[in-house]
């Protein structure tokens, strides 16, 4: 898969977000400070899709139980070392928005892969 178009910028409100299906993957997308975020719309904890929560700043507070993440980061605020909720990669061209599912930003395997495979580096 790669970037697929999913919405146009005016059509993700301010203050909360918007679900899309990208494949089989459902996304929320918000906006933060003008920026289009795109994360996996479930809450670890329930199930229950973070984008019929409220986004305050950059967080997002899932309407169930009262969990909280960052739509930047993926993290819950404070535990940045834990696991986070995937975010995706987002391209806007014009108006239009695209989100790519398999470009996962925040993924810690991920991460610590890149790091091992740079040449000169050991595992």
């Amino acid at each position: 898969m790669a970037f697929e178009r999913v919405a146009r910028q005016d059509e993700i409100p301010d203050g909360r977000g918007r679900r899309v299906v990208v494949g089989e993957v459902e996304v929320g997308l918000f906006r933060v400070a003008g920026r289009i975020h795109a994360m996996a719309n479930r809450c670890p904890h329930a199930a229950f899709p973070l984008s019929r929560g409220e986004l305050i700043g950059s967080v997002v507070v899932c309407p169930a139980h009262g969990w909280d993440f960052d739509v930047c980061t993926g993290f819950k605020p404070g535990y940045e070392d834990g696991f986070p909720i995937p975010t995706f990669a987002v391209r806007l061209e014009g108006d239009e928005v695209w989100v790519d599912v398999e470009q996962v930003l925040n993924d810690p395997r991920s991460a610590r892969e890149r790091r091992q495979s740079r040449p000169g580096r050991g595992a």
